[in-house]
């Protein structure tokens, strides 16, 4: 269906890759090897119709898995002001959440600066 003469442009959008569970008990590839293998097939085939955006955390092993494509990856998890949006997103969650109305400014401040500190920019 990829290669149909004529196909316009398509565009695959894989979201929060990291989130798939890297490992199966059953013995059986995993899910996110299954769509990392669907990923290196889609690459594989480099057709200039297909477009392609992963996005994830940047775990081990899939950071391993697109080190031969680096030259095509853009990374947004250092980007100056990230932390600062992922902070203040947080903040606003916590004022808006009723059973933290009686929580004085301190207990406030350390919760939103842990959470912003373990989200990791993401």
């Amino acid at each position: 269906m990829l290669k149909f003469p004529g196909q316009g442009r398509l565009y695959i959008v894989v979201d929060a890759l990291d989130e798939c569970p890297p490992w199966n008990v059953s013995g059986r590839p995993s899910a996110r090897e299954e769509v990392l293998e669907l990923i290196k097939e889609v690459v594989g085939l480099n057709l200039p119709n297909v477009h392609l955006c992963v996005a994830s955390r940047p775990e081990i092993d899939i950071k391993k898995f697109f080190e031969p494509l680096k030259p095509l990856e853009t990374s947004l998890h250092d980007e100056v002001g990230q932390k600062e949006d992922v902070a203040k997103y947080i903040e606003s969650a916590v004022h808006s959440y009723s059973k933290t109305k009686g929580w004085n400014g301190e207990e406030t401040k350390l919760i939103i600066d842990t959470l912003s500190d373990d989200a990791n920019g993401m």
